[in-house]
């Protein structure tokens, strides 16, 4: 029997599958648990992906502060007269602002995804599986800016002393961290408590996901009396939907797992008269899903058209 789902969406951050500790000689697991106390994993991003992704982003940036020495340089011709002083300023300001700005916005705003990750298919997560924030996402530009920053900044402002130079270069070489960690994270991961991981984006067969009406379905596999009927409620609707947004991600084998882990904890609550074995977790699931939509369609016809 094919499996069911009754939702299609899920934040694409990432597709959680059954976790395992190590895969090959590269990939990592990074294991989370989901709110039906099943094990799910994120495959953590190699340090290689992670580096074309940052060079295609320092390429990037690179163009920026171009445009912007090109602008300074006018802006620097036009002041002149007054020591060129002003322009200056705006200059060094535009450069930290371009360099801290570009992945706070991109990784803090844009669910953790700067365009080199999103090209090279990565993206940034908290350590919990949940996508990262502006907070996590400034915390991370900042602790990337103060360790790689330093040197490119000095060159930036014109200082070539080979003894200042030196004495900073060190810092820049944490940000090599990231080839030493078990997985891949580097020190604003460990500050900011994330990780980058792969992006596998679930593979969807249809474009409109619709759950129909109860009475709508060609037929019953778990048949409702209205005692039953009546113990469920808006909240165990609302659970259902974000449970169904999860279990189209999931991998087959943890899938069934979650289903059966759901699908008892709701028919114990409504003391449903009818066993429910695992291959048919999802359907009992769905079906009752279809349930409290023609409940509440019948109740709230406005809300749940």
């Amino acid at each position: 029997m094919e499996p069911v789902s009754y939702r299609a969406s899920f934040t694409d951050a990432t597709r959680p599958a059954q976790g395992a500790d190590r895969v090959g000689t590269l990939a990592w697991k990074h294991e989370v648990m989901l709110p039906e106390d099943v094990k799910a994993a994120f495959e953590v991003a190699s340090p290689f992906a992670r580096t074309l992704a940052f060079l295609i982003d320092i390429a990037i940036i690179m163009g920026l502060l171009m445009a912007l020495i090109f602008i300074g340089s006018l802006m620097l011709v036009m002041t002149m007269a007054s020591g060129g002083m002003l322009a200056y300023a705006l200059i060094l300001i535009c450069f930290f602002l371009i360099n801290v700005g570009y992945f706070f916005i991109f990784e803090g705003i844009f669910s953790g995804q700067t365009i080199g990750k999103y090209v090279m298919k990565l993206r940034v997560i908290k350590e919990d599986g949940e996508e990262i924030g502006p907070k996590e996402g400034i915390v991370r530009a900042f602790m990337r800016f103060l360790i790689i920053g330093p040197l490119p900044s000095l060159l930036f402002l014109g200082v070539f002393s080979v003894d200042f130079l030196f004495s900073v270069a060190p810092f820049s070489f944490l940000a090599f961290w990231m080839f030493i960690d078990r997985k891949t994270r580097g020190v604003p991961d460990f500050v900011a408590n994330t990780l980058v991981v792969r992006q596998k984006v679930p593979q969807r067969q249809w474009n409109t996901p619709y759950v129909p009406a109860y009475f709508m379905l060609p037929h019953h596999f778990f048949p409702l009396n209205s005692d039953e009927m009546s113990r469920l409620t808006p909240e165990d609707y609302v659970k259902l939907e974000e449970f169904g947004t999860r279990l189209s991600t999931i991998s087959s084998e943890a899938r069934q797992q979650a289903a059966m882990a759901a699908a008892a904890a709701l028919a114990t609550r409504m003391e449903y008269s009818k066993p429910v074995d695992p291959e048919y977790a999802e359907i009992f699931l769905y079906e009752m899903h279809a349930a409290l939509k023609q409940q509440l369609q019948q109740l709230y016809p406005d809300l749940y058209a």
